[in-house]
Parts: C-alpha cells; structure tokens; sequence
C-alpha cells in the first residue's frame, strides 16, 4: 500500500495526533450545538445529516453547525483535503443520487447520471483526472470511481457492497465479508485475507472488525490483516488516528505507543475521524460530541 508524507500545515481546528496521547482522564468528548444523526470529518470540513435528511455544516468560528439551505441527502462524505486543496463533499439522496458540494453558491450540485448507494472521498495522487479519490457503489454491487477529466463516474471491475479510501489507497469488502485493495496499476481489485464486517482506512494504515467484533489492523509486510487487542463494534481511521466503538457503546482511541486501545470517557453510536478535523461522534440521542483536550 502507498506510503504517503503526512506532514501537514496546522490550521485552527486542527487536532494533532500527539494531542491525542494526552492522559485518558484528561480526553473527553464535548457537546457540540446541534442534533444528527451521522457526521463526516475531513482535513478542515465536518458536515452531518440528521434525521429529516437535512444537511448540517460544522462552523469552527461558533463551534457549531449550521443548516444547508434546499440540501436534502441521507449521507455525506468529506475528505481528500490536504495543504493546497480543500476538502471534497459529496452526498447521496434517499433516490441514490449523488451530489457534489458547491463552495461558491454553498449548495450541493447533482451529478448527472450517478447513482450510488453509498461514497467515499479522499485525497488523490495518482494523476491530474483524479486529484481526490472518489468511489461508489450502487445497488447492483458494482463499483464506480469518479474522472474529474470526464466528469463522470467509471465503472471499475469486481462487485463490492462497500468501499473506502485514505492516504491514497483504495479498499472494499463483498456481500459475503471478503476484502480487496484497489491496485493502481493493474487497476483491478485483489482480494486480501479477511474475512471482515468492517474496514476503515487511515494515512498509513487500515483497520477491520470481524463478525465476532475482533479487531485486525493489515501489515503491508506480509499482505494479511493481523488480530490486535481488543473487541470493537464500529473502527474508523484518519490523520487524526484510530479510534472505535465497543458493543457497550464505549469509545477507544489506538494508542501506538503501547500498541493498545485506551478508553476515552463518553458514549457515543458512530464516530468519524478527520485528517485535521477533529474526531466527531453521535450518540443514541442523535447529540453531536468533538474529542477536546485540556
């Protein structure tokens, strides 16, 4: 998999991973202003979608989010920003059409002929077509990555019912939990050992969880997922680290200097981790929480 410098300008609602080795009685998570029911984190953008598909962007000035006027979606994607371009934010209706977010008019544009059941954005560097890595698949199981050349979705080969994509890499689970990456070169998914429920892709790394919520993290060295500590229900991964969710609804963040999941005080459903953003959650109750530090 792509190894990728992280070094990266800091901005103002930028969390650093060395904030995040701070003692764990010293983390919290803190309320933000707003009710929804799934965020996105990027590299400077967070947006949210609540329960009436409305269409909430977090603000860092007021430290809360604001409605998008006319958007309606029932998921958001935010990602692929880096220190000379701005996040992309994309989004799918309850119809499986796809949006793009327009930051002149502040509305989000349809794509003509998409239509996708769920999407995946992040930072491209493979060529001057994909400057953000774009990724979908529809109800069919077929897989799509968007040409900012053609400005339309292609077809890629194999059947998928999830992608991802971080650092550049491109990853996807099947209908029955077995796990592919996304070669560039042969432009063809291969399948790596697995199987797993859920994937996430970090800068420089990639998570799963199996069906028995045990947690794997992938060595490039060997090319197979290797079992790590601990019993997570949900993962997620960016520049602003690993964290997951544990059948209790417990939060954890990945501690790399002790190779160990470290309890973060909180409850929360879901949670989205940024390149820079922040870490976003939401509970049972659809409030929106942001990891703070002292």
């Amino acid at each position: 998999m792509s190894q990728k410098n992280v070094s990266r300008s800091v901005l103002p609602i930028t969390i650093c991973w060395a904030a995040l080795v701070a003692p764990v009685y010293a983390q919290h998570f803190e309320n933000v202003k707003g009710d929804i029911a799934s965020v996105s984190a990027g590299r400077n953008e967070v947006f949210g979608v609540d329960n009436h598909a409305a269409v909430w962007r977090y603000h860092s000035t007021t430290q809360s989010f604001r409605k998008i006027a006319g958007a309606s979606l029932s998921q958001v994607a935010v990602g692929g920003g880096t220190v000379s371009q701005l996040d992309e934010v994309w989004g799918l209706d309850a119809s499986s059409n796809v949006y793009r977010f327009n930051y002149d008019t502040e509305a989000f544009d349809q794509i003509p002929g998409a239509s996708l059941t769920q999407i995946t954005v992040g930072e491209g560097d493979q060529d001057d077509c994909h400057p953000y890595e774009i990724w979908g698949v529809n109800s069919g199981e077929s897989i799509f990555r968007y040409d900012y050349c053609a400005n339309t979705f292609n077809q890629s080969s194999g059947l998928l019912i999830r992608v991802v994509t971080g650092g550049g890499d491109v990853w996807g689970l099947n209908s029955v939990g077995s796990v592919f990456h996304y070669d560039f070169g042969t432009q063809t998914f291969g399948q790596v050992s697995g199987p797993l429920t859920e994937i996430a892709v970090g800068v420089n790394d990639v998570w799963g969880i199996n069906s028995s919520h045990e947690v794997f993290r992938y060595d490039s060295n060997s090319g197979e997922f290797v079992k790590v500590a601990g019993i997570l229900a949900q993962i997620a991964a960016g520049g602003n680290g690993a964290w997951g969710i544990n059948p209790a609804s417990g939060i954890f963040r990945f501690d790399s200097s002790s190779e160990s999941w470290a309890q973060v005080p909180g409850l929360l459903t879901s949670i989205s981790v940024g390149s820079g953003a922040g870490v976003f959650g939401v509970n049972s109750s659809d409030h929106v929480y942001t990891f703070v530090r002292p």
